[in-house]
């Protein structure tokens, strides 16, 4: 790419088409993948490889140095050396595989082509909470470089930049990848640029050689002693053991990369794809490792490890006053240009994983105008902003270095997400032998197993040095981990009925001990005030759970009205039974169909009522109408529900709209009005009506 093509794709004015795969509403079409460009103009070689320098630097020049340093002292910059070695190796498997599937869906596509459901889950949510933690480390981090005073009044500062940001990257997102593209590489450009502005004065003292002097600000005694650490545990003591516990906090140096699998399908050039990330991988190890090796020569030990900002004081050294300004400027737009391509690539994670039914539908749904998944960049903006106060919240009560303690879940979360990524490699190979490869990376079995090696390496080295720390931060991690399998099996329930049926039975216990949350008495007194008098009634409570209406509205109906009781769950089945055994006008059935309403009544019911079931129905039309068939004319319905889980979760794309539940209820013969109720955790959704 010349500067005249590169400049014409800057103020290019891009055209939208609609985004493929994805139908109007928001589901996945078969027939037409995620493999094309949901832009009509598509990214080429340079703008691919800017945006990967772009998204590989950033905090890892500006942080992970003086990480470094502690652990090992000038002798870091061998780990720095080792540490993208390594990265070129990984490369090689990634690139195999972003050249065999490039669509959108990037390091999780690769892992739902080679595993089943719940790994590819895993990976993506493993994924997607990393790279939101990433992006508010780096807005943090930037604010923090830029208002570095120790004041109640920047911090509140700090506050507000990170919330700009944060909206401001989101939004190029939200308008599409076009702008996005615009964005990252203008960063990328910049990046390189603010790093050749630190590096090269710290060796050539322009100042002097304009005066005819060649001189240097690089020193080499600030590499004396060459190795400094403190403590002999981990893995070998000594030298060895902190060597490796550098490399784990360096590990971060090579993250970035993955943003770009996320834009494969916009490539022009696809199958070279593996070319661009190795030759991104090699100028960046290239541009750190200068870097790095010029802050060691202009910045003494003792400054480095206690300074916050030690590219600050090179810059001072090797500038001036006037020069450092410049430089922590441009560091904070270096650092937050790093994080720009995650709001693209995390909504777009979101989407494939919607598409492929591992994550809620709503998610795939693509913008009208901009084809953007925009619910899914509401979605992320949100969890952003809470890992953000997470870290904030963390200095406001003084607790114990939380930048590090964040970085270090980030971390260790990345390197087990990287870890089920790289062993998709062998996986595929033997799963599509037959497809074609345009780059295939050496030891396809063994390398894998090699990196994933050192990678625990790295992590129990650490664990053994820093004991308790490194335990209690591995507590976190692991807590990340398994909040994804409710998160999972919640998934499972909204496309398979099966997984309904059996998650409920397993639950139904616990359904018991805690009614008192999910169907609170307040909502009770609603639906029996709502039903009115019912004695004598006959009433079809469809989805009794374990009982507690049913009950009271035994209770109602006296002796001489009945009730039928239903539940797709057995457990729940006997738990009701158990609970109305002594109420003879009371018959509990167990009716596990979520399609259709088969159980055969002796009678036609007066009233139906229903608590947390409409949403599970696999046809919801279908099942209303033939419950409409079992009720008298004029007879009352309630049905109860949820929606917006913890205020933006959704349900079910149909129960979101009052319009269209109030459309599906008349298709069936009921005329209804919808309510929704506000609580803590979700809102209620109550509808009331009648049969017509």
């Amino acid at each position: 790419m010349n500067f005249k093509e590169f400049w014409h794709y800057l103020i290019t004015d891009p055209k939208k088409q609609q985004a493929q795969g994805i139908s109007a509403d928001g589901t996945f079409d078969p027939e037409h993948p995620i493999t094309t460009s949901s832009s009509t103009k598509r990214l080429g070689n340079g703008v691919i490889l800017f945006i990967l320098i772009n998204s590989i630097l950033g905090s890892s020049l500006f942080y992970l140095p003086g990480l470094g340093m502690k652990a090992l002292g000038p002798a870091s910059i061998i780990a720095w050396i080792i540490i993208f070695m390594i990265a070129g190796f990984v490369m090689l498997y990634i690139g195999e595989l972003m050249v065999l599937h490039p669509t959108s869906g990037g390091t999780y596509g690769f892992c739902q082509r080679a595993y089943g459901r719940f790994i590819p889950f895993m990976a993506g949510w493993l994924i997607w909470v990393t790279g939101n933690l990433g992006m508010a480390l780096n807005v943090v981090a930037a604010a923090e470089y830029f208002i570095p005073a120790q004041t109640q009044v920047a911090f509140y500062l700090r506050i507000a930049f990170s919330i700009i940001w944060i909206i401001a990257l989101n939004y190029m997102a939200y308008r599409s990848i076009d702008a996005g593209a615009t964005m990252l590489v203008t960063f990328g450009v910049f990046s390189l640029g603010v790093v050749s502005l630190m590096i090269i004065p710290s060796f050539i003292d322009f100042g002097a050689l304009f005066s005819g002097v060649f001189a240097s600000s690089f020193n080499t005694s600030f590499l004396e002693p060459f190795v400094r650490f403190d403590g002999v545990g981990g893995i070998g003591g000594g030298l060895f053991s902190h060597m490796l516990l550098s490399l784990l906090f360096i590990t971060e140096a090579f993250f970035g990369f993955e943003a770009v699998t996320y834009m494969a399908n916009e490539a022009k050039n696809p199958k070279e794809l593996h070319k661009i990330l190795f030759k991104a991988i090699i100028i960046c190890g290239i541009v750190v490792v200068l870097y790095i090796f010029s802050t060691i020569g202009t910045v003494a030990y003792g400054e480095y490890v206690t300074d916050a900002r030690p590219f600050a004081v090179q810059a001072l050294h090797t500038m001036g006053q006037m020069g450092q300004n410049i430089v922590v400027f441009g560091m904070y737009l270096v650092i937050i240009g790093a994080t720009a391509a995650w709001p693209i690539a995390g909504s777009r994670l979101l989407q494939a994983m919607a598409r492929d039914k591992l994550h809620l539908k709503h998610f795939a749904k693509p913008h009208p105008k901009h084809n953007s998944p925009y619910r899914a960049v509401y979605f992320q903006t949100v969890i952003i902003f809470f890992f953000t106060w997470f870290i904030f919240r963390g200095y406001a009560v003084k607790w114990g270095d939380p930048y590090r303690v964040t970085y270090l879940i980030y971390v260790v979360l990345s390197l087990i997400a990287l870890s089920i990524i790289l062993f998709a490699v062998p996986k595929l190979r033997r799963k599509e032998p037959d497809v074609q490869r345009a780059f295939k990376a050496p030891l396809p079995t063994i390398g894998p197993i090699v990196i994933v090696a050192f990678f625990l390496l790295l992590i129990v080295n650490w664990v053994m040095i820093e004991g308790a720390f490194a335990t209690a931060v591995l507590g976190f991690v692991a807590a990340f981990i398994f909040l994804g399998i409710p998160f999972f099996l919640m998934i499972e329930m909204y496309y398979d009925p099966k997984a309904i049926v059996r998650v409920n039975e397993v639950l139904s216990y616990v359904t018991l001990l805690t009614e008192g949350i999910h169907f609170p008495l307040s909502i009770r007194k609603n639906v029996l005030k709502a039903l009115g008098d019912i004695r004598g009634r006959v009433i079809l409570e469809y989805g009794c759970s374990v009982g507690s209406l049913t009950k009271r509205l035994a209770k109602r109906v006296t002796g001489d009205g009945r009730i039928y009781a239903t539940d797709i769950t057995l457990h729940n089945v006997k738990i009701t039974d158990k609970r109305t055994k002594k109420l003879s006008h009371v018959f509990v059935n167990h009716h596990p169909g979520l399609d259709d309403f088969t159980l055969q009544l002796p009678t036609l019911v007066d009233d139906v009522v229903s608590v947390g079931v409409l949403s599970y129905m696999q046809d919801p039309l279908k099942l209303l109408t033939s419950l409409s068939a079992r009720v008298k004319k004029g007879g009352r319905i309630i049905f109860v529900d949820y929606d917006k889980f913890f205020y933006f979760i959704p349900n079910v794309q149909w129960i979101e709209s009052d319009e269209q539940l109030q459309n599906m209820f008349a298709k069936a013969g009921f005329r209804v009005k919808v309510n929704r109720k506000k609580s803590l955790f979700w809102t209620y959704v109550i509808i009331i009506g009648r049969k017509l």
